[in-house]
């Protein structure tokens, strides 16, 4: 098997295979017609259709690619192994909707809305046929066809131990050697191919890639929440329903493999029970899989899962919206597909609301460029601390949290802020107070803690133009700043309201900074004082802002709490410090996923082993 080319061009689809496409639908659609006892629908091979009829099939054809573009849909050829296409059930109603418009003319009837519906079903399989895969860029660029053959022998012995286990073969295999992958029938063989394809799309659904368990670490650990699983088993029947089609199966009351007939190619929602429990179960075999083949799942960004129509709902609040726009946006168009008037009302509202959205999203999609520039990067902070991690996790794309890293003269000075709010408005807040504590710590050289917090916070006073009477520490920031001393190594600080931890052997501290009150704050002294502690060799320190503990979740809907997450750190203190970035980002995302809660608060906690 070689990978696929370059998406078709459509000079050459136009030159070379929009006739056969043409032919392999009317043949796939009389077929169905056949088995419908609907025999009206078409009556001639292609070949014998009469002129306007055969043109109709032809212009249809020709269609294909642009219309499957317009869903960020890929056609590609395919050498060896063809890819199976994941479209979902409103997708395919959006391209009838779309062929209704331009060929079904008027009136519009349930007739015409079913050719066109069935005509989108079969128009993969013709395709497939022609040597053409449909894909997308997101799904293609996850897995290569060398790892998904990797996979798809690791689900192969995995079906070998369930045989030995239960003591008898699959039906329809007894006599045939399958202790050996590559001696398969080739039907199953490319079945097991196509299902290892898709295991890192369906992890993509729920925000997760995959990649090789790094030499000297232990896999992340993957657990999966019942909306998850409920996505992933989603994505799994919409897979297996798309296998199907490709190999010429249509919907039927009664399963039968001589008409390849199947009553379970129906959307997931109206399976069955048992047949729902199927797919949840092979997704919660995937862990198992990753795992034989020494690979792990890390979570990433909703930067990849935003254009994946199948994918769990995103963490910011603009996705959302977009996401529910485009439902509605759907679901308005169908009821009224049958006036154009009002269809040409709703196109101007909707591209009217997809344009502001863009707009205020790729606002914040700058903003977040902005605000990646200026914060310490990967190789900055292990200039000041070899073992280390920073969990830093915007709510709303950016972030009012924002922390520093700097080394003068062999000393260390670190902090994190907490600006009150999140989104834009305490993304503001942050870049200001980065630079003036920037300024403090790395062009005033200032070295004493409280002394540079004392300027941060009367610089942003003075920037908001706010006086002190009207200022609170509470409603601009919470911050912890410290100065190490590598060569004593003599921790100083100061701050209010983040937190420090110190685990030293088996225990842990309490927070170090406390809380600074308003009875603290008056005439331009902010009450910060600088307080020191010795450290040791392997000594662990977490400096944290307040959204991890403030997260509603669990059973209860309540906050995790600060003794909570305090346990927690102590817990996986002795991971190595990446993995415990990935522990603490997995523990987030199980209490709030119990009850499917979202993200309340920017969250951002920064681990050092000493």
């Amino acid at each position: 098997m070689t990978p696929s080319t370059s998406p078709v061009d459509t000079e050459w689809y136009l030159t070379r295979l929009a006739g056969p496409v043409a032919e392999s639908l009317t043949r796939s659609f009389k077929r169905e017609a056949r088995l419908s006892a609907d025999k009206a629908l078409l009556k001639s091979v292609f070949r014998d259709l009469a002129k306007p009829e055969k043109q109709f099939w032809l212009d249809y054809s020709a269609g294909i690619p642009r219309k499957f573009n317009s869903l960020g849909l890929q056609l590609r050829p395919y050498s060896g192994f063809c890819r199976t296409p994941i479209i979902t059930e409103e997708e395919m109603a959006a391209l009838a909707l779309e062929d209704l418009q331009k060929f079904g003319g008027q009136p519009v009837t349930d007739g015409k809305r079913q050719f066109f519906l069935t005509l989108n079903f079969l128009v993969p399989a013709s395709l497939k046929e022609a040597g053409i895969e449909i894909v997308r860029e997101e799904e293609a660029e996850i897995v290569s066809i060398s790892t998904a053959g990797k996979i798809a022998r690791a689900i192969h012995a995995g079906y070998l131990r369930e045989v030995a286990r239960q003591g008898s073969p699959v039906s329809g295999l007894k006599g045939k050697n399958l202790s050996e992958f590559d001696d398969l029938p080739e039907e199953i063989k490319e079945s097991n191919l196509s299902n290892a394809v898709h295991i890192p799309v369906r992890l993509l659904s729920v925000g997760y890639r995959i990649r090789p368990v790094r030499k000297g670490y232990r896999a992340r650990a993957l657990h999966f929440s019942d909306a998850e699983v409920e996505t992933m088993a989603r994505v799994e029947h919409l897979r297996w329903s798309w296998e199907k089609r490709l190999n010429g199966w249509t919907y039927g009351s009664v399963k039968d493999e001589r008409t390849k007939r199947h009553p379970s190619l129906v959307p997931y929602e109206e399976l069955t029970e048992d047949e729902k429990e199927k797919d949840r179960g092979l997704v919660r075999l995937v862990p198992a899989i990753l795992q034989d083949i020494k690979y792990e799942a890390y979570p990433v960004s909703s930067d990849h899962t935003e254009r994946l129509p199948y994918a769990i709902k995103p963490l910011s609040s603009i996705h959302k919206l977009l996401l529910d726009t485009n439902d509605l946006s759907a679901g308005i168009s169908l009821l009224a597909g049958n006036s154009p008037e009002i269809m040409e009302k709703l196109k101007s509202i909707d591209e009217k609301i997809r344009l502001t959205i863009s707009e205020v999203e790729g606002s914040y999609t700058y903003a977040r460029h902005i605000q990646e520039a200026y914060l310490p990067g990967d190789l900055a902070i292990r200039e000041c601390f070899t073992d280390s991690f920073v969990l830093f996790q915007p709510r709303d794309i950016v972030s009012g949290d924002f922390y520093l890293f700097s080394r003068k003269e062999g000393k260390v000075t670190f902090g994190l802020a907490d600006c009150t709010g999140h989104g834009i408005p305490a993304a503001l807040i942050s870049t200001i107070g980065y630079g003036i504590l920037d300024q403090a710590v790395n062009i005033l050289q200032i070295t004493d803690p409280s002394e540079a917090l004392g300027h941060l916070y009367s610089g942003i006073h003075r920037f908001l133009r706010k006086d002190d009477r009207e200022s609170g520490i509470a409603d601009d920031m919470t911050i912890v700043l410290c100065s190490y001393d590598p060569d004593t190594r003599r921790l100083t600080f100061s701050g209010a309201g983040n937190a420090i931890f110190h685990v030293t052997g088996d225990k842990i501290s309490e927070n170090l900074t406390g809380r600074l009150t308003e009875t603290q704050f008056s005439e331009g002294s902010y009450g910060f004082t600088t307080r020191g502690i010795q450290l040791e060799e392997n000594d662990v320190l977490y400096v944290c802002s307040d959204g991890f503990a403030d997260q509603f979740g669990g059973e209860s809907h309540r906050r995790y709490s600060w003794s909570r997450l305090r346990e927690y750190l102590l817990e996986i203190s002795r991971h190595p410090m990446p993995e415990q970035g990935d522990l603490l980002y997995e523990e987030f995302e199980r209490w709030r996923g119990e009850k499917d809660e979202g993200q309340t608060d920017d969250i951002t906690v920064i681990g050092i082993r000493i």
